[in-house]
């Protein structure tokens, strides 16, 4: 039997993206063991990967403070010295993932070729290389994974299972907010950076024009605690609309039922986008500053929505303008969301 250690504690996207390669490692080998370093925020959502035996919490909030960095930093370490590992793979490429490898009990440590950090490579006794260099984030994991595993192909798709115990608590959500056989659109109007995140009013002008043309639906706001106050604004800025702000109220396996259960998710380049894709339900996704052949849903039942500008793609995490928040209209947002809509009931 063969123990490997993951590391890959966040973000909510760079977990889901690392799912197919993981996942074709636990079905390639059955007598492996898999664990998995991940930020408690998400580690909900490894129970959509069958086969991981033990989740170990990074918990990057405490280990960050001086008052809480000791017990934080022990607890680590006796969970990642419990098992002696024949390997460590840090998928994260960042200086304090590849230090989680270092501190792991035995085992090879692992890392790509080309860190995210610089400082994170000399960690690695071996490194894994990605040929495309420009390619998309799950694509990468799969090619570090099968040059890891020596395994010939990785399809770069996997699928959420449905979690009954997840969708039950959805269930008695909709049921308490009078939803039961109301069909829905979620907005997951938040996002990690301020340039990516497009304005409350933006999301709330979008599904205006929405239920003009489709009145039976009712529209979620999904997202986490800190953007309770940005579903709050949307609501404000929609009172003729029924939009529920429902950000903060759901746990990570929660949040991936509800979206399977929507009829298209509108969002802006995070971590919600990428369980949409991950659960197949169609996705409209606003990108600027960032670039969706690397980050974008990995889905063919999405559509990216970017403006026509120079600056796109600049990475930039604060803008005075940020124009791209201004060259895309409502009007063009809802037009592709019906077009995305359109194309599902076609397909159903």
């Amino acid at each position: 039997m063969k123990k490997v250690l993951i590391i890959k504690p966040s973000s909510m996207g760079d977990v889901v993206h690392a799912f197919p390669a993981v996942h074709a490692l636990l079905a390639s080998e059955p007598s492996w063991t898999v664990d998995w370093v991940i930020h408690p925020a998400f580690a909900e959502l490894l129970d959509y990967l069958p086969g991981i035996r033990r989740k170990i919490l990074f918990r990057r909030k405490e280990l960050g403070r001086f008052s809480s960095f000791f017990p934080a930093f022990r607890s680590l370490l006796r969970e990642l010295r419990e098992e002696r590992y024949d390997a460590v793979v840090d998928l994260q490429g960042l200086f304090r993932s590849a230090l989680v490898g270092v501190l792991a009990k035995g085992g090879t440590l692992y890392g790509p070729a080309e860190p995210r950090e610089k400082l994170a490579g000399f960690c690695y006794r071996k490194k894994l290389h990605f040929p495309e260099k420009h390619g998309h984030a799950v694509e990468k994991n799969c090619a570090m994974i099968r040059e890891f595993s020596g395994l010939k192909e990785i399809p770069p798709d996997y699928v959420f299972p449905l979690l009954e115990k997840y969708a039950e608590k959805t269930k008695r959500l909709l049921a308490d907010a009078g939803l039961t056989d109301r069909r829905y659109i979620v907005i997951a109007p938040g996002a990690r950076w301020e340039t990516k995140q497009w304005p409350p009013e933006f999301f709330a002008a979008c599904a205006r024009l929405l239920a003009e043309k489709l009145p039976d639906r009712s529209f979620l706001l999904l997202g986490s605690p800190a953007e309770r106050e940005l579903g709050e604004m949307a609501v404000a800025a929609g009172p003729d609309v029924r939009l529920l702000n429902w950000c903060g109220r759901t746990s990570p396996g929660e949040l991936t039922e509800l979206i399977r259960g929507a009829d298209l998710l509108l969002c802006n380049d995070s971590g919600p986008m990428h369980l949409g894709a991950a659960v197949g339900t169609p996705v409209a996704a606003l990108f600027g500053p960032t670039d969706p052949v690397l980050t974008g849903p990995y889905s063919r039942n999405s559509r990216v929505i970017r403006p026509e500008l120079n600056c796109l793609g600049c990475l930039r995490k604060h803008c005075d303008t940020v124009e791209c928040h201004h060259a895309v209209s409502p009007q063009a947002v809802a037009g592709q969301v019906f077009e995305l809509m359109r194309r599902k009931e076609e397909k159903a």
